[in-house]
């Protein structure tokens, strides 16, 4: 998709990516909710895989995505977060969200549904082969929502 270079469309584009993730999530008035789930869900993977392949899932994201993925990021030889079962990586995205302000809010659905909705997402964005990659360096019963 080739995109124009100019900061109005990258907000269009990021505003466009939210209001639809925030419709899926059953929360269209809640978009600053919306964004601190997106960044503890992403940030769960990010700092779970390996560094090389968390900057190529970032590669084909909108810029502003890129930005909010990448914010808080720091380089480590092995992943930050080892988590092995989906229970760990729920746990992971209520801390992250915990730590983002982000607690104590009625969620229509569970941290599991939301995990799914938020990777399913991004399908639009990542090719296949770049979710295989990273789908095989998490935990198998988190596999089958990427």
């Amino acid at each position: 998709m080739k995109r124009d270079n100019n900061f109005e469309n990258f907000a269009h584009e990021a505003q466009q990516y939210f209001d639809h993730l925030a419709g899926d999530l059953e929360h269209p008035q809640e978009k600053v909710r919306v964004i601190k789930v997106w960044k503890a869900v992403l940030h769960s993977i990010r700092d779970r895989i390996h560094f090389g392949e968390a900057f190529q899932f970032m590669q084909p994201l909108p810029t502003i995505l890129k930005g909010m993925y990448a914010e808080n990021w720091e380089y480590l030889e092995q992943p930050k977060y080892d988590y092995k079962t989906l229970e760990e990586m729920k746990t992971q995205v209520k801390q992250l969200q915990n730590e983002l302000g982000e607690d104590e809010f009625p969620w229509k659905k569970s941290t599991e549904e939301i995990i799914a909705i938020t990777l399913l997402s991004l399908r639009n964005y990542l090719p296949e082969n770049k979710l295989s990659k990273i789908k095989n360096q998490l935990p198998k019963e988190i596999q089958q929502y990427l």
